[in-house]
């Protein structure tokens, strides 16, 4: 309950605007990436510190998979799996945090995006398309990462 009241008015505001409106405006406007690989940092960074950011990272994720129609478990299982396997023997092979950062945000980004595509291969669908645009988003959320 401590890390709650240490959140400032425009912190709030900012997780406000992040998990709740920008969503719909992924969904309204397609150029805007989705975000999952900064989404899945901030879960994976704040696992066992913060609470206030990885419930609203997981909002966030449920956000935007119902706006977009993705499976929902499939980007939980995507972060949980890389925080697992891959982030302990990460954190101790690089130590600069920026490296960190866009090495995991590129490992997000690339094993939900595989997952994804071997989601619609197996139920015969189509949620997402290989072609400039997911490059963007990509790229979008290792610019992204790298401000961070």
């Amino acid at each position: 309950m401590d890390n709650i009241d240490n959140i400032g008015f425009f912190r709030w505001l900012l997780i406000l605007f992040a998990v709740v409106f920008y969503p719909m405006l992924v969904s309204i406007y397609t150029m805007l990436p989705p975000l999952i690989g900064i989404a899945g940092l901030i879960i994976i960074y704040n696992i066992n510190k913060d609470m206030v950011f990885v419930v609203s990272g997981l909002f966030y994720l449920i956000h935007i998979d119902l706006n977009l129609t993705l499976p929902f478990l499939l980007s939980v299982f995507s972060i949980v799996l890389i925080h697992t396997l891959v982030y302990p023997s990460a954190k101790l092979m690089i130590r600069c945090r920026i490296c960190l950062a866009l090495f995991l945000i590129i490992i997000i980004d690339l094993f939900y995006y595989l997952n994804l595509f071997l989601y619609d291969f197996i139920f015969n669908s189509k949620t997402v398309v290989a072609d400039s645009m997911l490059g963007l988003y990509i790229l979008t959320d290792i610019i992204i990462g790298l401000l961070l």
